[in-house]
């Protein structure tokens, strides 16, 4: 009883008040099947003692899984904790920030869980982004160290989700939509911008710069309904600007933050959700021992919505 009251930071609760983990990038697909993210190897040896079961599911960065596990567009949870929003926008995106590097003839985005990312940050790149954004009729705006793009005229583009993009390289082509031009030369010249002021503090910490940030899940409808909001321990500095980690049922990390949520020794929660490259497994305690060695292969996968339905079925 005085460990629950002792009060620790929700990112560095004991892990065993979760009784769900949801890893993102999880899983990496090949032509055999999927593997598991290097950093999870650790964990492999009991991993392989769940049952498996498989889903096809969208590619989700800890905040669109968080969304995706309220029922509501990652857009709007941000507008909700937002000061305050421009009376004039009629449309909302989550802006993600990211580095990336050069990789031959293509881009390649550093994972979000290698990525630090603070709310000074997020101050910083409003203040140098506004002044330009400011001309299309647009904001940004901080949410702790999230961030969020107003819009007063709305932008006909559907750009991938970040978690798509995170990690990967990125896309080289326009996106759809009758405005997917625009929103490219809009994130372009944002791209030039950041190279001629990168952040100063950012270097004096050692940190990567800010090469652009990625706009995704645009909405233009009413936000003032409120989700079911649910507590969540997470290392994610964009998620943790959102959500209350206090008595957290679930916790929703990244594989590179693995190893400060569940300590080494620590048991695995009963139930776990690997996910990623369009694929998800929930694994469950099984009583029956594991024979031979665990293949990440999916098999006869459901559709997302099932997993959903199962998960919120234990968090309710």
């Amino acid at each position: 009883m005085l460990l629950k009251m002792r009060f620790v930071a929700p990112w560095s609760r004991d892990y065993r008040v979760s009784s769900t983990l949801i890893v993102s990038q999880a899983l990496i697909q090949h032509q055999d099947g999927v593997s598991l993210h290097p950093d999870l190897l650790l964990w492999e040896k009991q991993l392989s003692s769940y049952r498996q079961r498989w889903f096809d599911c969208a590619t989700r960065n800890p905040l669109g899984w968080y969304a995706a596990l309220c029922g509501i567009p990652p857009a709007a949870l941000l507008a909700q904790h937002c000061n305050a929003l421009p009376e004039d926008a009629s449309q909302y995106w989550v802006a993600s920030p990211y580095h990336a590097q050069l990789v031959r003839t293509a881009v390649r985005v550093m994972p979000e869980g290698q990525f630090s990312w603070a709310a000074e940050d997020a101050d910083y790149l409003c203040a140098t982004l506004n002044p330009l954004l400011a001309e299309e009729g647009m904001q940004l705006l901080a949410v702790g160290a999230a961030l969020l793009l107003a819009c007063r005229e709305p932008i006909a583009a559907y750009p991938q989700g970040f978690g798509a993009i995170s990690g990967q390289l990125l896309p080289d082509t326009s996106h759809e939509g009758e405005d997917g031009l625009r929103l490219n030369r809009l994130l372009s010249e944002i791209q030039m911008l950041l190279f001629q002021h990168p952040s100063i503090a950012r270097h004096d910490r050692g940190e990567p710069d800010v090469s652009g940030i990625w706009l995704w899940s645009p909405i233009d409808e009413d936000i003032e309904s409120h989700a079911t909001q649910l507590a969540v321990a997470t290392r994610n500095p964009f998620l943790q600007s959102i959500v209350d980690g206090q008595d957290a049922g679930v916790t929703i990390t990244e594989p590179e933050q693995l190893a400060e949520v569940v300590k080494q020794g620590m048991p695995l929660p009963k139930r776990i959700v690997l996910a990623g490259d369009g694929e998800a497994v929930l694994l469950t305690k099984s009583w029956l021992p594991a024979l031979g060695k665990a293949r990440w292969k999916p098999k006869s996968p459901k559709p997302e919505g099932t997993l959903f339905t199962s998960l919120r079925s234990v968090m309710s």
